[in-house]
């Protein structure tokens, strides 16, 4: 199923066996829940122009060939972002350079689970059967970032980290790893009309080639989303099962009421199922994060999502759906640190969310 330009070989089966009723209680599950955020983030830096050049070079040589790649999706994608913008290698009022550090794509895993008949356990029971459901993909992309004016101010710099980890059915189709789990797509972004790197993940990569463009492309939004104001609709999941009755804050937008209900309701006896209300916390402040009124509120409210999303990835690490809320969240307060306004000034040193943690877990 894969091309021959660099093709992705397969590996050893990875058996996954899905005992029955072994399944956590708590997590996506085959029934999805979403909740559709409105994500507006202001420009981390301020552009002193229209105009701008990009030049891009590789630490290692063999990662060389990728410079023009990635230069080409970069000027293509800032100008889409923001058709005001113009490459002009000439005079550019912002001279962006973009270094490759690192860039690694794993070979396909493929997974295999096992099917339990019905009279397991009993005299002459049938054998376990065990059945290819899929593969994994993965990979790492960074990149060091730089915006300098033309006399060298530094405009905005950053290093910037992509992981992709995604797994694909026996046809090519993008699933949820997990035996309760069978959904399309988890994240979802949509812009100007176009397919998100997100989005074009649910299409199963046939080469190397494919999974680093998909890297680039994250990379390059990345980018973008800290040279320009961006509004986004953000699809996001949310954990099921215990945490259900919180849920229906959700429907109604009652962030807070969210917030206090999984907060007080007692905590779940395993600490991979808990931690999928400590993701559901992160996703009740995340949606305060996005409807704060002011800078600092946003900027408090997405902290306290980032500790809970940190929090659910530490409990449970084996659950990828934790990874891409980090993600988006890191995304987000780098934009408001950036805000100098004399309320975040003054904000307090001792986190809420420090405070809150302690709370859940009863410590």
């Amino acid at each position: 199923m894969f091309g021959t330009h660099r093709a992705l070989a397969v590996c050893g089966p990875v058996l996954l066996i899905a005992f029955a009723g072994s399944a956590h209680a708590q997590g996506f599950g085959k029934f999805k829940k979403t909740i559709t955020l409105q994500r507006k983030l202001p420009a981390v830096a301020t552009l002193p122009g229209d105009t701008y050049a990009v030049t891009v070079t590789a630490a290692d040589a063999k990662n060389k060939p990728l410079a023009d790649k990635f230069k080409a999706i970069v000027e293509t994608e800032l100008a889409r972002y923001n058709p005001k913008l113009t490459v002009d290698p000439n005079k550019p009022a912002t001279r962006i350079s973009l270094n490759i550090l690192n860039v690694d794509v794993a070979q396909p895993v493929p997974v295999t689970s096992t099917t339990i008949p019905l009279n397991f356990g009993r005299k002459g029971a049938a054998p376990l059967q065990q059945k290819p459901t899929g593969y994994k993909i993965s990979g790492r992309f960074d990149v060091a970032y730089q915006a300098k004016t033309p006399s060298g101010r530094f405009v905005d710099a950053s290093n910037l980290n992509v992981k992709f980890a995604q797994q694909y059915n026996t046809q090519g189709g993008k699933m949820d790893e997990g035996v309760d789990a069978v959904k399309k797509g988890w994240s979802r972004v949509r812009h100007l009309g176009k397919s998100s790197p997100d989005e074009q993940e649910d299409q199963a990569p046939r080469t190397v080639e494919d999974v680093e463009q998909m890297m680039m492309e994250k990379a390059t939004a990345l980018i973008a989303a800290r040279l320009v104001t961006t509004n986004e609709t953000v699809e996001i999941p949310l954990a099921r099962g215990a945490l259900d009755d919180a849920n229906k804050y959700a429907d109604a937008r009652q962030w807070s009421k969210m917030i206090e209900a999984l907060e007080t309701m007692t905590p779940l006896p395993d600490p991979r199922e808990d931690a999928y209300r400590f993701y559901n916390l992160g996703v009740a402040y995340e949606a305060l994060g996005y409807a704060s009124d002011t800078p600092e509120a946003a900027k408090r409210n997405l902290e306290d999502a980032a500790a809970d999303y940190g929090k659910a990835e530490d409990m449970n690490p084996a659950e990828r759906r934790f990874l891409d809320p980090q993600n988006r969240i890191e995304i987000a307060l780098e934009h408001y640190k950036k805000l100098n306004t004399p309320a975040a000034a003054s904000a307090t040193t001792t986190p809420k969310s420090t405070k809150r943690v302690s709370k859940s877990t009863g410590k």
